[in-house]
């Protein structure tokens, strides 16, 4: 915000005199005092401190510039761009080109102003780039956002999302994303110092007493495809993959249930064989038989037992 100051014309008891109007920067804000008239020209003069009080002199200027952190989010229903921002991920083997990605981020910062006897950054700031895009208002701070903030946040977007596959960036893989977020820092900040001309914009820990400028920070709060159809036939295949899957072991479970037996009957039929070349058994088999036989032919009043038979056909005659 510029304020101009005038004198007034005062009539107290009946003599003539001037009076001047004073100014309190506000808590939040750093004024620039801009000396002006046919004397002084145009020219600085010195900063005026957060809730400082100065004494403005006739037809002088003060801008004021926000110390406050501000923000540019990319999100829904944002203020500030509510459009994600479109960029193409790493192409896939054989592919020429990759998956287009929908990247909602967030940057956080300060405005350079830091201010010295000679003005310092906060009026290098306005002089070289504030006063062009007539910074102090709402719609020239909006003006040079889009003009600074917003392409460099473009071209750092769309430099790192061509290091990552689609599906790594959407699935957050292997923590992808706070990976990203240091690449996307790392470049906005260079390309913001490139757009801007100079370090006008610091990152969170910024302190306007020093002259160090730390980097900007960004944060991204979701990726996704930037064809919804893409993320559809994601899933259309994953599920195909899971119900193959689900075939598949329920084949494996099958086989090996029918190993399984075959297995048993094998063994069986080795035990099986192992006894019928037993002799000890075979005659074990054969007495037990001839045993029932004998029973059976107790039973029967015409039934004769021969014995020293072996054949059972022969081990009994009846009438």
């Amino acid at each position: 915000m510029k304020r101009k100051f005038v004198m007034a014309l005062a009539v107290v008891l009946g003599l003539a005199g001037l009076s001047g109007c004073s100014t309190i920067a506000p808590p939040d804000q750093v004024g620039l005092y801009y000396m002006e008239g046919p004397s002084d020209g145009y020219r600085f003069s010195h900063c005026i401190s957060p809730s400082s009080a100065d004494d403005p002199e006739w037809n002088n200027s003060v801008v004021f510039l926000p110390t406050s952190l501000r923000t540019w989010n990319v999100a829904p229903g944002s203020k500030d761009s509510d459009q994600p921002i479109i960029k193409s991920s790493k192409p896939e083997d054989g592919q020429p080109s990759g998956v287009q990605v929908a990247v909602w981020v967030q940057i956080n910062f300060y405005l350079n102003t830091y201010c010295d006897d000679s003005g310092g950054m906060a009026r290098e700031f306005w002089e070289k780039l504030g006063r062009r895009y007539k910074a102090d208002t709402d719609e020239g701070w909006r003006d040079l956002m889009n003009n600074t903030v917003v392409k460099a946040l473009d071209k750092a977007v769309g430099d790192t999302t061509r290091l990552y596959g689609a599906d790594v960036l959407v699935g957050n893989i292997d923590g992808a994303w706070e990976q990203a977020r240091r690449n996307i820092s790392d470049r906005f900040f260079t390309e913001l110092g490139r757009l801007s001309g100079g370090d006008y914009f610091c990152g969170p820990t910024f302190d306007r007493t020093k002259p160090d400028c730390p980097e900007v920070e960004a944060f991204i709060s979701d990726v996704d495809f930037a064809d919804p159809g893409i993320q559809q036939a994601r899933n259309d295949k994953q599920k195909a993959l899971e119900e193959a899957a689900g075939k598949i072991a329920r084949a494996e479970a099958d086989a090996k249930a029918a190993k399984v037996t075959a297995q048993g009957q094998v063994a069986a039929a080795d035990e099986l064989a192992k006894l019928y070349g037993n002799k000890a058994w075979v005659a074990l088999e054969q007495a037990r038989i001839q045993l029932q036989i004998a029973q059976a032919c107790g039973n029967n009043p015409n039934c004769h037992m021969i014995l020293g038979v072996e054949d059972p056909d022969l081990l009994v005659t009846a009438n």
